[in-house]
């Protein structure tokens, strides 16, 4: 399990700076409609459809605030819910922006759910989404658009809920919640650093993790499997 926790939160993070450098190059093109220039864009990313309750970019300050963040799993994944964010809250280093790199002050996450879910083809949803966002990521960088990673000084993290569930089982679900909440980092200087702060969240939330439900055996040694069998990094 600590390596299937490893592995969400290492995507999520790459999901969240994805986030915040799509939504301030939209605020850099002056667009209107900054909203859904990131949902358009998400679910060219992700082949995800994605909705955004609320999204308020601040005008006095280099700020971005999202409510009620929301993803959801392609069809061939059920269409139903894949992860939900009541808030992103982001600080952003306008300078750095200007020159063309990607300096956080602050990113402030509430992860309430993310869902795991394997379709009759014994596939994860997790294995197509990084599949996706690893080609949009190799393209992006052969464009060179991407701003350059240049720090995040802090990382606020709440994470709720882990729901583990199969298609051809949908009736039983195993829900595991974490008693992660506003987990702090600072000074995440490299991707390295990041990649050691998801190894350092994981580990926690797997020792917080509380089962709620009747855990379905079968899927959890579906997923013991899955991690033994080499399928998670």
């Amino acid at each position: 399990m600590f390596k299937l926790i490893r592995r969400l939160f290492r995507w999520a993070l790459y999901l969240f700076l994805l986030l915040a450098a799509l939504i301030v190059a939209a605020v850099l093109s002056l667009d209107t409609i900054v909203k859904q220039i990131v949902q358009s864009r998400l679910r060219a990313e992700t082949g995800m459809d994605v909705k955004i309750g609320k999204m308020d970019i601040g005008l006095a300050a280099p700020t971005i605030a999202i409510e009620d963040f929301k993803m959801y799993n392609p069809p061939e994944f059920g269409g139903s819910l894949f992860l939900s964010m009541p808030e992103i809250f982001v600080d952003y280093d306008w300078n750095a922006i200007r020159a063309g790199k990607l300096h956080l002050n602050l990113l402030r996450i509430n992860l309430a759910e993310i869902d795991i879910v394997q379709n009759k083809q014994g596939r994860l949803n997790i294995d197509s989404l990084e599949e996706k966002s690893k080609a949009a990521s190799d393209a992006a960088n052969k464009q060179s658009s991407a701003p350059a990673f240049a720090g995040l000084d802090t990382l606020n993290v709440t994470f709720q809920k882990l729901r583990l569930w199969n298609l051809d089982s949908p009736s039983r679900v195993t829900e595991e919640r974490f008693g992660i909440t506003n987990e702090v980092f600072t000074n995440l200087k490299t991707e390295e650093d990041l990649e050691r702060m998801a190894v350092v969240l994981a580990a926690r939330s797997t020792a917080s993790a509380a089962p709620t439900t009747n855990a379905p055996i079968d899927m959890l040694k579906l997923l013991q499997q899955l991690l033994r069998a080499g399928k998670t990094k």
